[in-house]
């Protein structure tokens, strides 16, 4: 573990937003002011929504302010108090606060204290302007000057040099670590700094190139980079790996405190939600997230990476890069070719220890492979199993992973839906049948973009609003459906809700006994019969009963979404990389998304690179305003904000390609050019 150079450090700890906590409260006593009638009617669709902390703390939105949704596992117990209210990201860092090694650590008395350490850039001018009047300590007579000699990367010998006599002493601009065991090519702290430092901004050598030059100093070579990027790359993994253990930790924890009655029976009960998943041998069942996400759009990347997220405390437990490329193949390709077959199956057995391809298939396949590798040893790595899969349901992986029965035929694993990525899935239908069956275009009655996003919203808010009822949910989807097919003529307003609280304007002034305001003034235009019975399919087939169950859990992949962010940003996609460096960026996000920007400090003190007052202040700097980004994002007013400008944007855009018509497109310009 990490210890020895921490000594008292103080990092920061997100607290509970109170003003946050004043929000979702004033938020629901106005609501309740407002609400006439039938309490439990849901507000009109597409209207500003609360945002509702459920029992995994995850923030969603909801509509009936009055009646918070049921959560996925059971109302938190012991440490409600004390995480509600929270963002997920204040969570996170919280639970880790406690655990950290470093804060408490305690350096040894027969170590002696480093000094201090500060780094700055200085031209060398600038220091023979502050030695011109200093004399030189053996003749004392002539001026001091410094001289630059070699170069070791980043560090240059300095040498202070009298221009009278022969005195000479010479020093390297950066310290370098103690080579004890005589160890060849011991690199210099500043070359070790600024390969991290690549490795945070996420352009690799081009970065320390460009740095070089724009400031004249000799370019590190690019061996001796590689050399160190090893080395950068294997500290990455290992702090990682130490968080991955404390967060298993944690959520050994979290789960006993929100499950206090232990089972032991092998068969679980989907109605059992007040007992923990835990058998006798001591293995935890959790509910996890699971996404993949590769290094190049177009399923054409050598490189992908699958990423499973625990969903009672946001935490990521553990990840798997997928490669089908490897560098040293790829160099070797023509001399192997020309090699005999002993020659290339004894050269093969050399380098499959290092050989970076461990994927043989397509790049779509990956996230299944992955899916299959993590289930695969969750009980051998972490002690943990998987009980349910949280994903977009875009590929295969479930039914790899359910086939394959990695805990046994006794112990199955249950699908559940993404609530963003369902509605998500229900809009790109309602585009698709737009296109294909030329339901679209100008005219009455039509398919519109406008229309697709409207009943894809309308879709997402029944879902929402209805997580304590799948019978609901489905009957409030249909409503959406016939609410939007009504006219004045023919209405079809039954499945609405009914009370003067209703969103449907049409049984809102049935009850306050006002006759109905015409459609178009509250509805718009409404679909066309021949669309209706064309979407018709749509919606039978989005309000499956199995379909539904799945999504009545109310949880969401963000966290995953959240993590591939971070993790490209370290391994930007334009840039062609290895799959080391594909595996560190992905290792180093874990690290940072579990614990924060501590994870930094704890890379340097794995490479042997003390930590300044500067850096630590600066670290915490960065945790406080991911946890004020994160408390901002989630407030009532933030979100209704946020999609207000989205909606208006959207308008904007459609109005502007009304006004201009087609003006771009495949051969717009004409065979001929013209």
């Amino acid at each position: 573990m990490f210890t020895a150079k921490f000594n008292d450090r103080k990092r920061f700890v997100g607290q509970a937003s109170g003003k946050r906590k004043k929000q979702l409260a004033l938020a629901r006593i106005a609501e309740q002011e407002k609400s006439t009638g039938d309490e439990n009617a849901p507000r009109e669709v597409g209207a500003a929504e609360c945002v509702v902390l459920d029992g995994g703390g995850d923030a969603h939105f909801s509509h009936r302010l009055q009646v918070e949704p049921r959560p996925v596992l059971c109302d938190i117990h012991d440490n409600q108090q004390e995480i509600e209210g929270a963002s997920a990201s204040a969570k996170k860092l919280r639970r880790f606060s406690g655990a950290d090694d470093l804060q408490n650590a305690q350096v040894p008395a027969d170590v002696p204290a480093e000094p201090k350490r500060t780094w700055c850039i200085v031209e060398c001018g600038q220091l023979n302007s502050l030695l011109s009047d200093v004399k030189c300590p053996e003749c004392e007579a002539g001026h001091l000057t410094i001289r630059v000699g070699e170069s070791m990367g980043l560090s240059q010998e300095l040498a202070l040099c009298c221009d009278s006599c022969q005195y000479r002493r010479s020093e390297f601009s950066s310290p370098r670590e103690s080579n004890r065991n005589h160890m060849k090519n011991v690199p210099f702290d500043v070359n070790k700094q600024i390969v991290l430092y690549s490795h945070e901004i996420g352009s690799g050598y081009s970065s320390v190139e460009k740095l070089c030059t724009v400031f004249g100093m000799p370019v590190m070579n690019k061996s001796s980079y590689q050399r160190i990027d090893k080395k950068v790359n294997a500290s990455i993994l290992a702090v990682t790996n130490v968080t991955l253990v404390e967060t298993v930790e944690h959520v050994n924890v979290a789960y006993r405190q929100t499950f206090p009655q232990g089972r032991a029976d092998v068969q679980f009960d989907e109605e059992d939600e007040d007992a923990a998943w835990e058998e006798d041998d001591g293995i935890l069942w959790v509910d996890v997230a699971f996404d993949g996400t590769w290094h190049k759009r177009g399923f054409s990347s050598h490189y992908g990476v699958g990423v499973v997220v625990d969903v009672l405390t946001g935490l990521v437990l553990d990840f798997s890069v997928k490669s089908t490329y490897c560098h040293t193949c790829a160099m070797n390709k023509e001399k192997l070719e020309e090699m005999t077959p002993a020659q290339q199956l004894r050269w093969e057995q050399q380098h499959r220890a290092e050989c970076s391809i461990n994927h043989q298939g397509s790049a779509k396949s990956m996230e299944r492979d992955a899916a299959l590798e993590l289930w695969g040893r969750s009980v051998e790595r972490h002690n943990l199993r998987y009980r349910t899969m949280l994903s977009d349901g875009d590929s295969t992986a479930f039914n790899a992973v359910a086939a394959a029965q990695p805990y046994g035929p006794t112990r199955p694993i249950t699908k559940l839906e993404c609530t963003n990525h369902l509605p998500k899935r229900m809009g790109t239908a309602l585009r698709k049948a737009a296109k294909d069956e030329r339901l679209g275009g100008r005219g009455e009655g039509r398919l519109t973009k406008e229309k697709c996003q409207r009943l894809q919203n309308y879709f997402r808010s029944a879902i929402l609003n209805n997580l304590e009822d799948q019978r609901a949910m489905e009957q409030a989807i249909w409503a959406t459906f016939f609410h939007v097919t009504s006219t004045d003529e023919d209405p079809h307003h039954d499945r609405c809700p009914a009370g003067p609280a209703s969103w449907c304007f049409f049984q809102k002034a049935r009850a306050e006994g006002q006759p109905p305001p015409p459609h178009a003034e509250h509805n718009g235009t409404a679909l066309s019969r021949e669309v209706s019975h064309a979407v018709l399919p749509i919606y039978r087939r989005m309000t499956n009963p199995i379909l539904l169950n799945r999504v009545a859990h109310g949880k969401t992949q963000n966290s995953n979404e959240s993590l591939h962010n971070v993790m490209w940003g370290h391994c930007p996609k334009e840039i062609f990389v290895g799959k080391g460096r594909v595996e560190a960026a992905t290792a180093e996000a874990v690290a940072k998304f579990n614990r924060g920007n501590f994870a930094l400090a704890q890379v340097m003190d794995h490479m042997s690179l003390p930590i300044t007052d500067l850096m630590e202040a600066a670290l915490a700097k960065k945790d406080k305003v991911r946890i004020q980004k994160a408390e901002k994002a989630t407030a009532v007013a933030a979100v209704a904000a946020r999609r207000a400008r989205c909606a208006g944007r959207q308008r904007q855009l459609e109005q502007q390609e009304d006004q201009e018509g087609e003006v771009y497109g495949a051969g717009l310009m004409g065979d001929g050019g013209e």
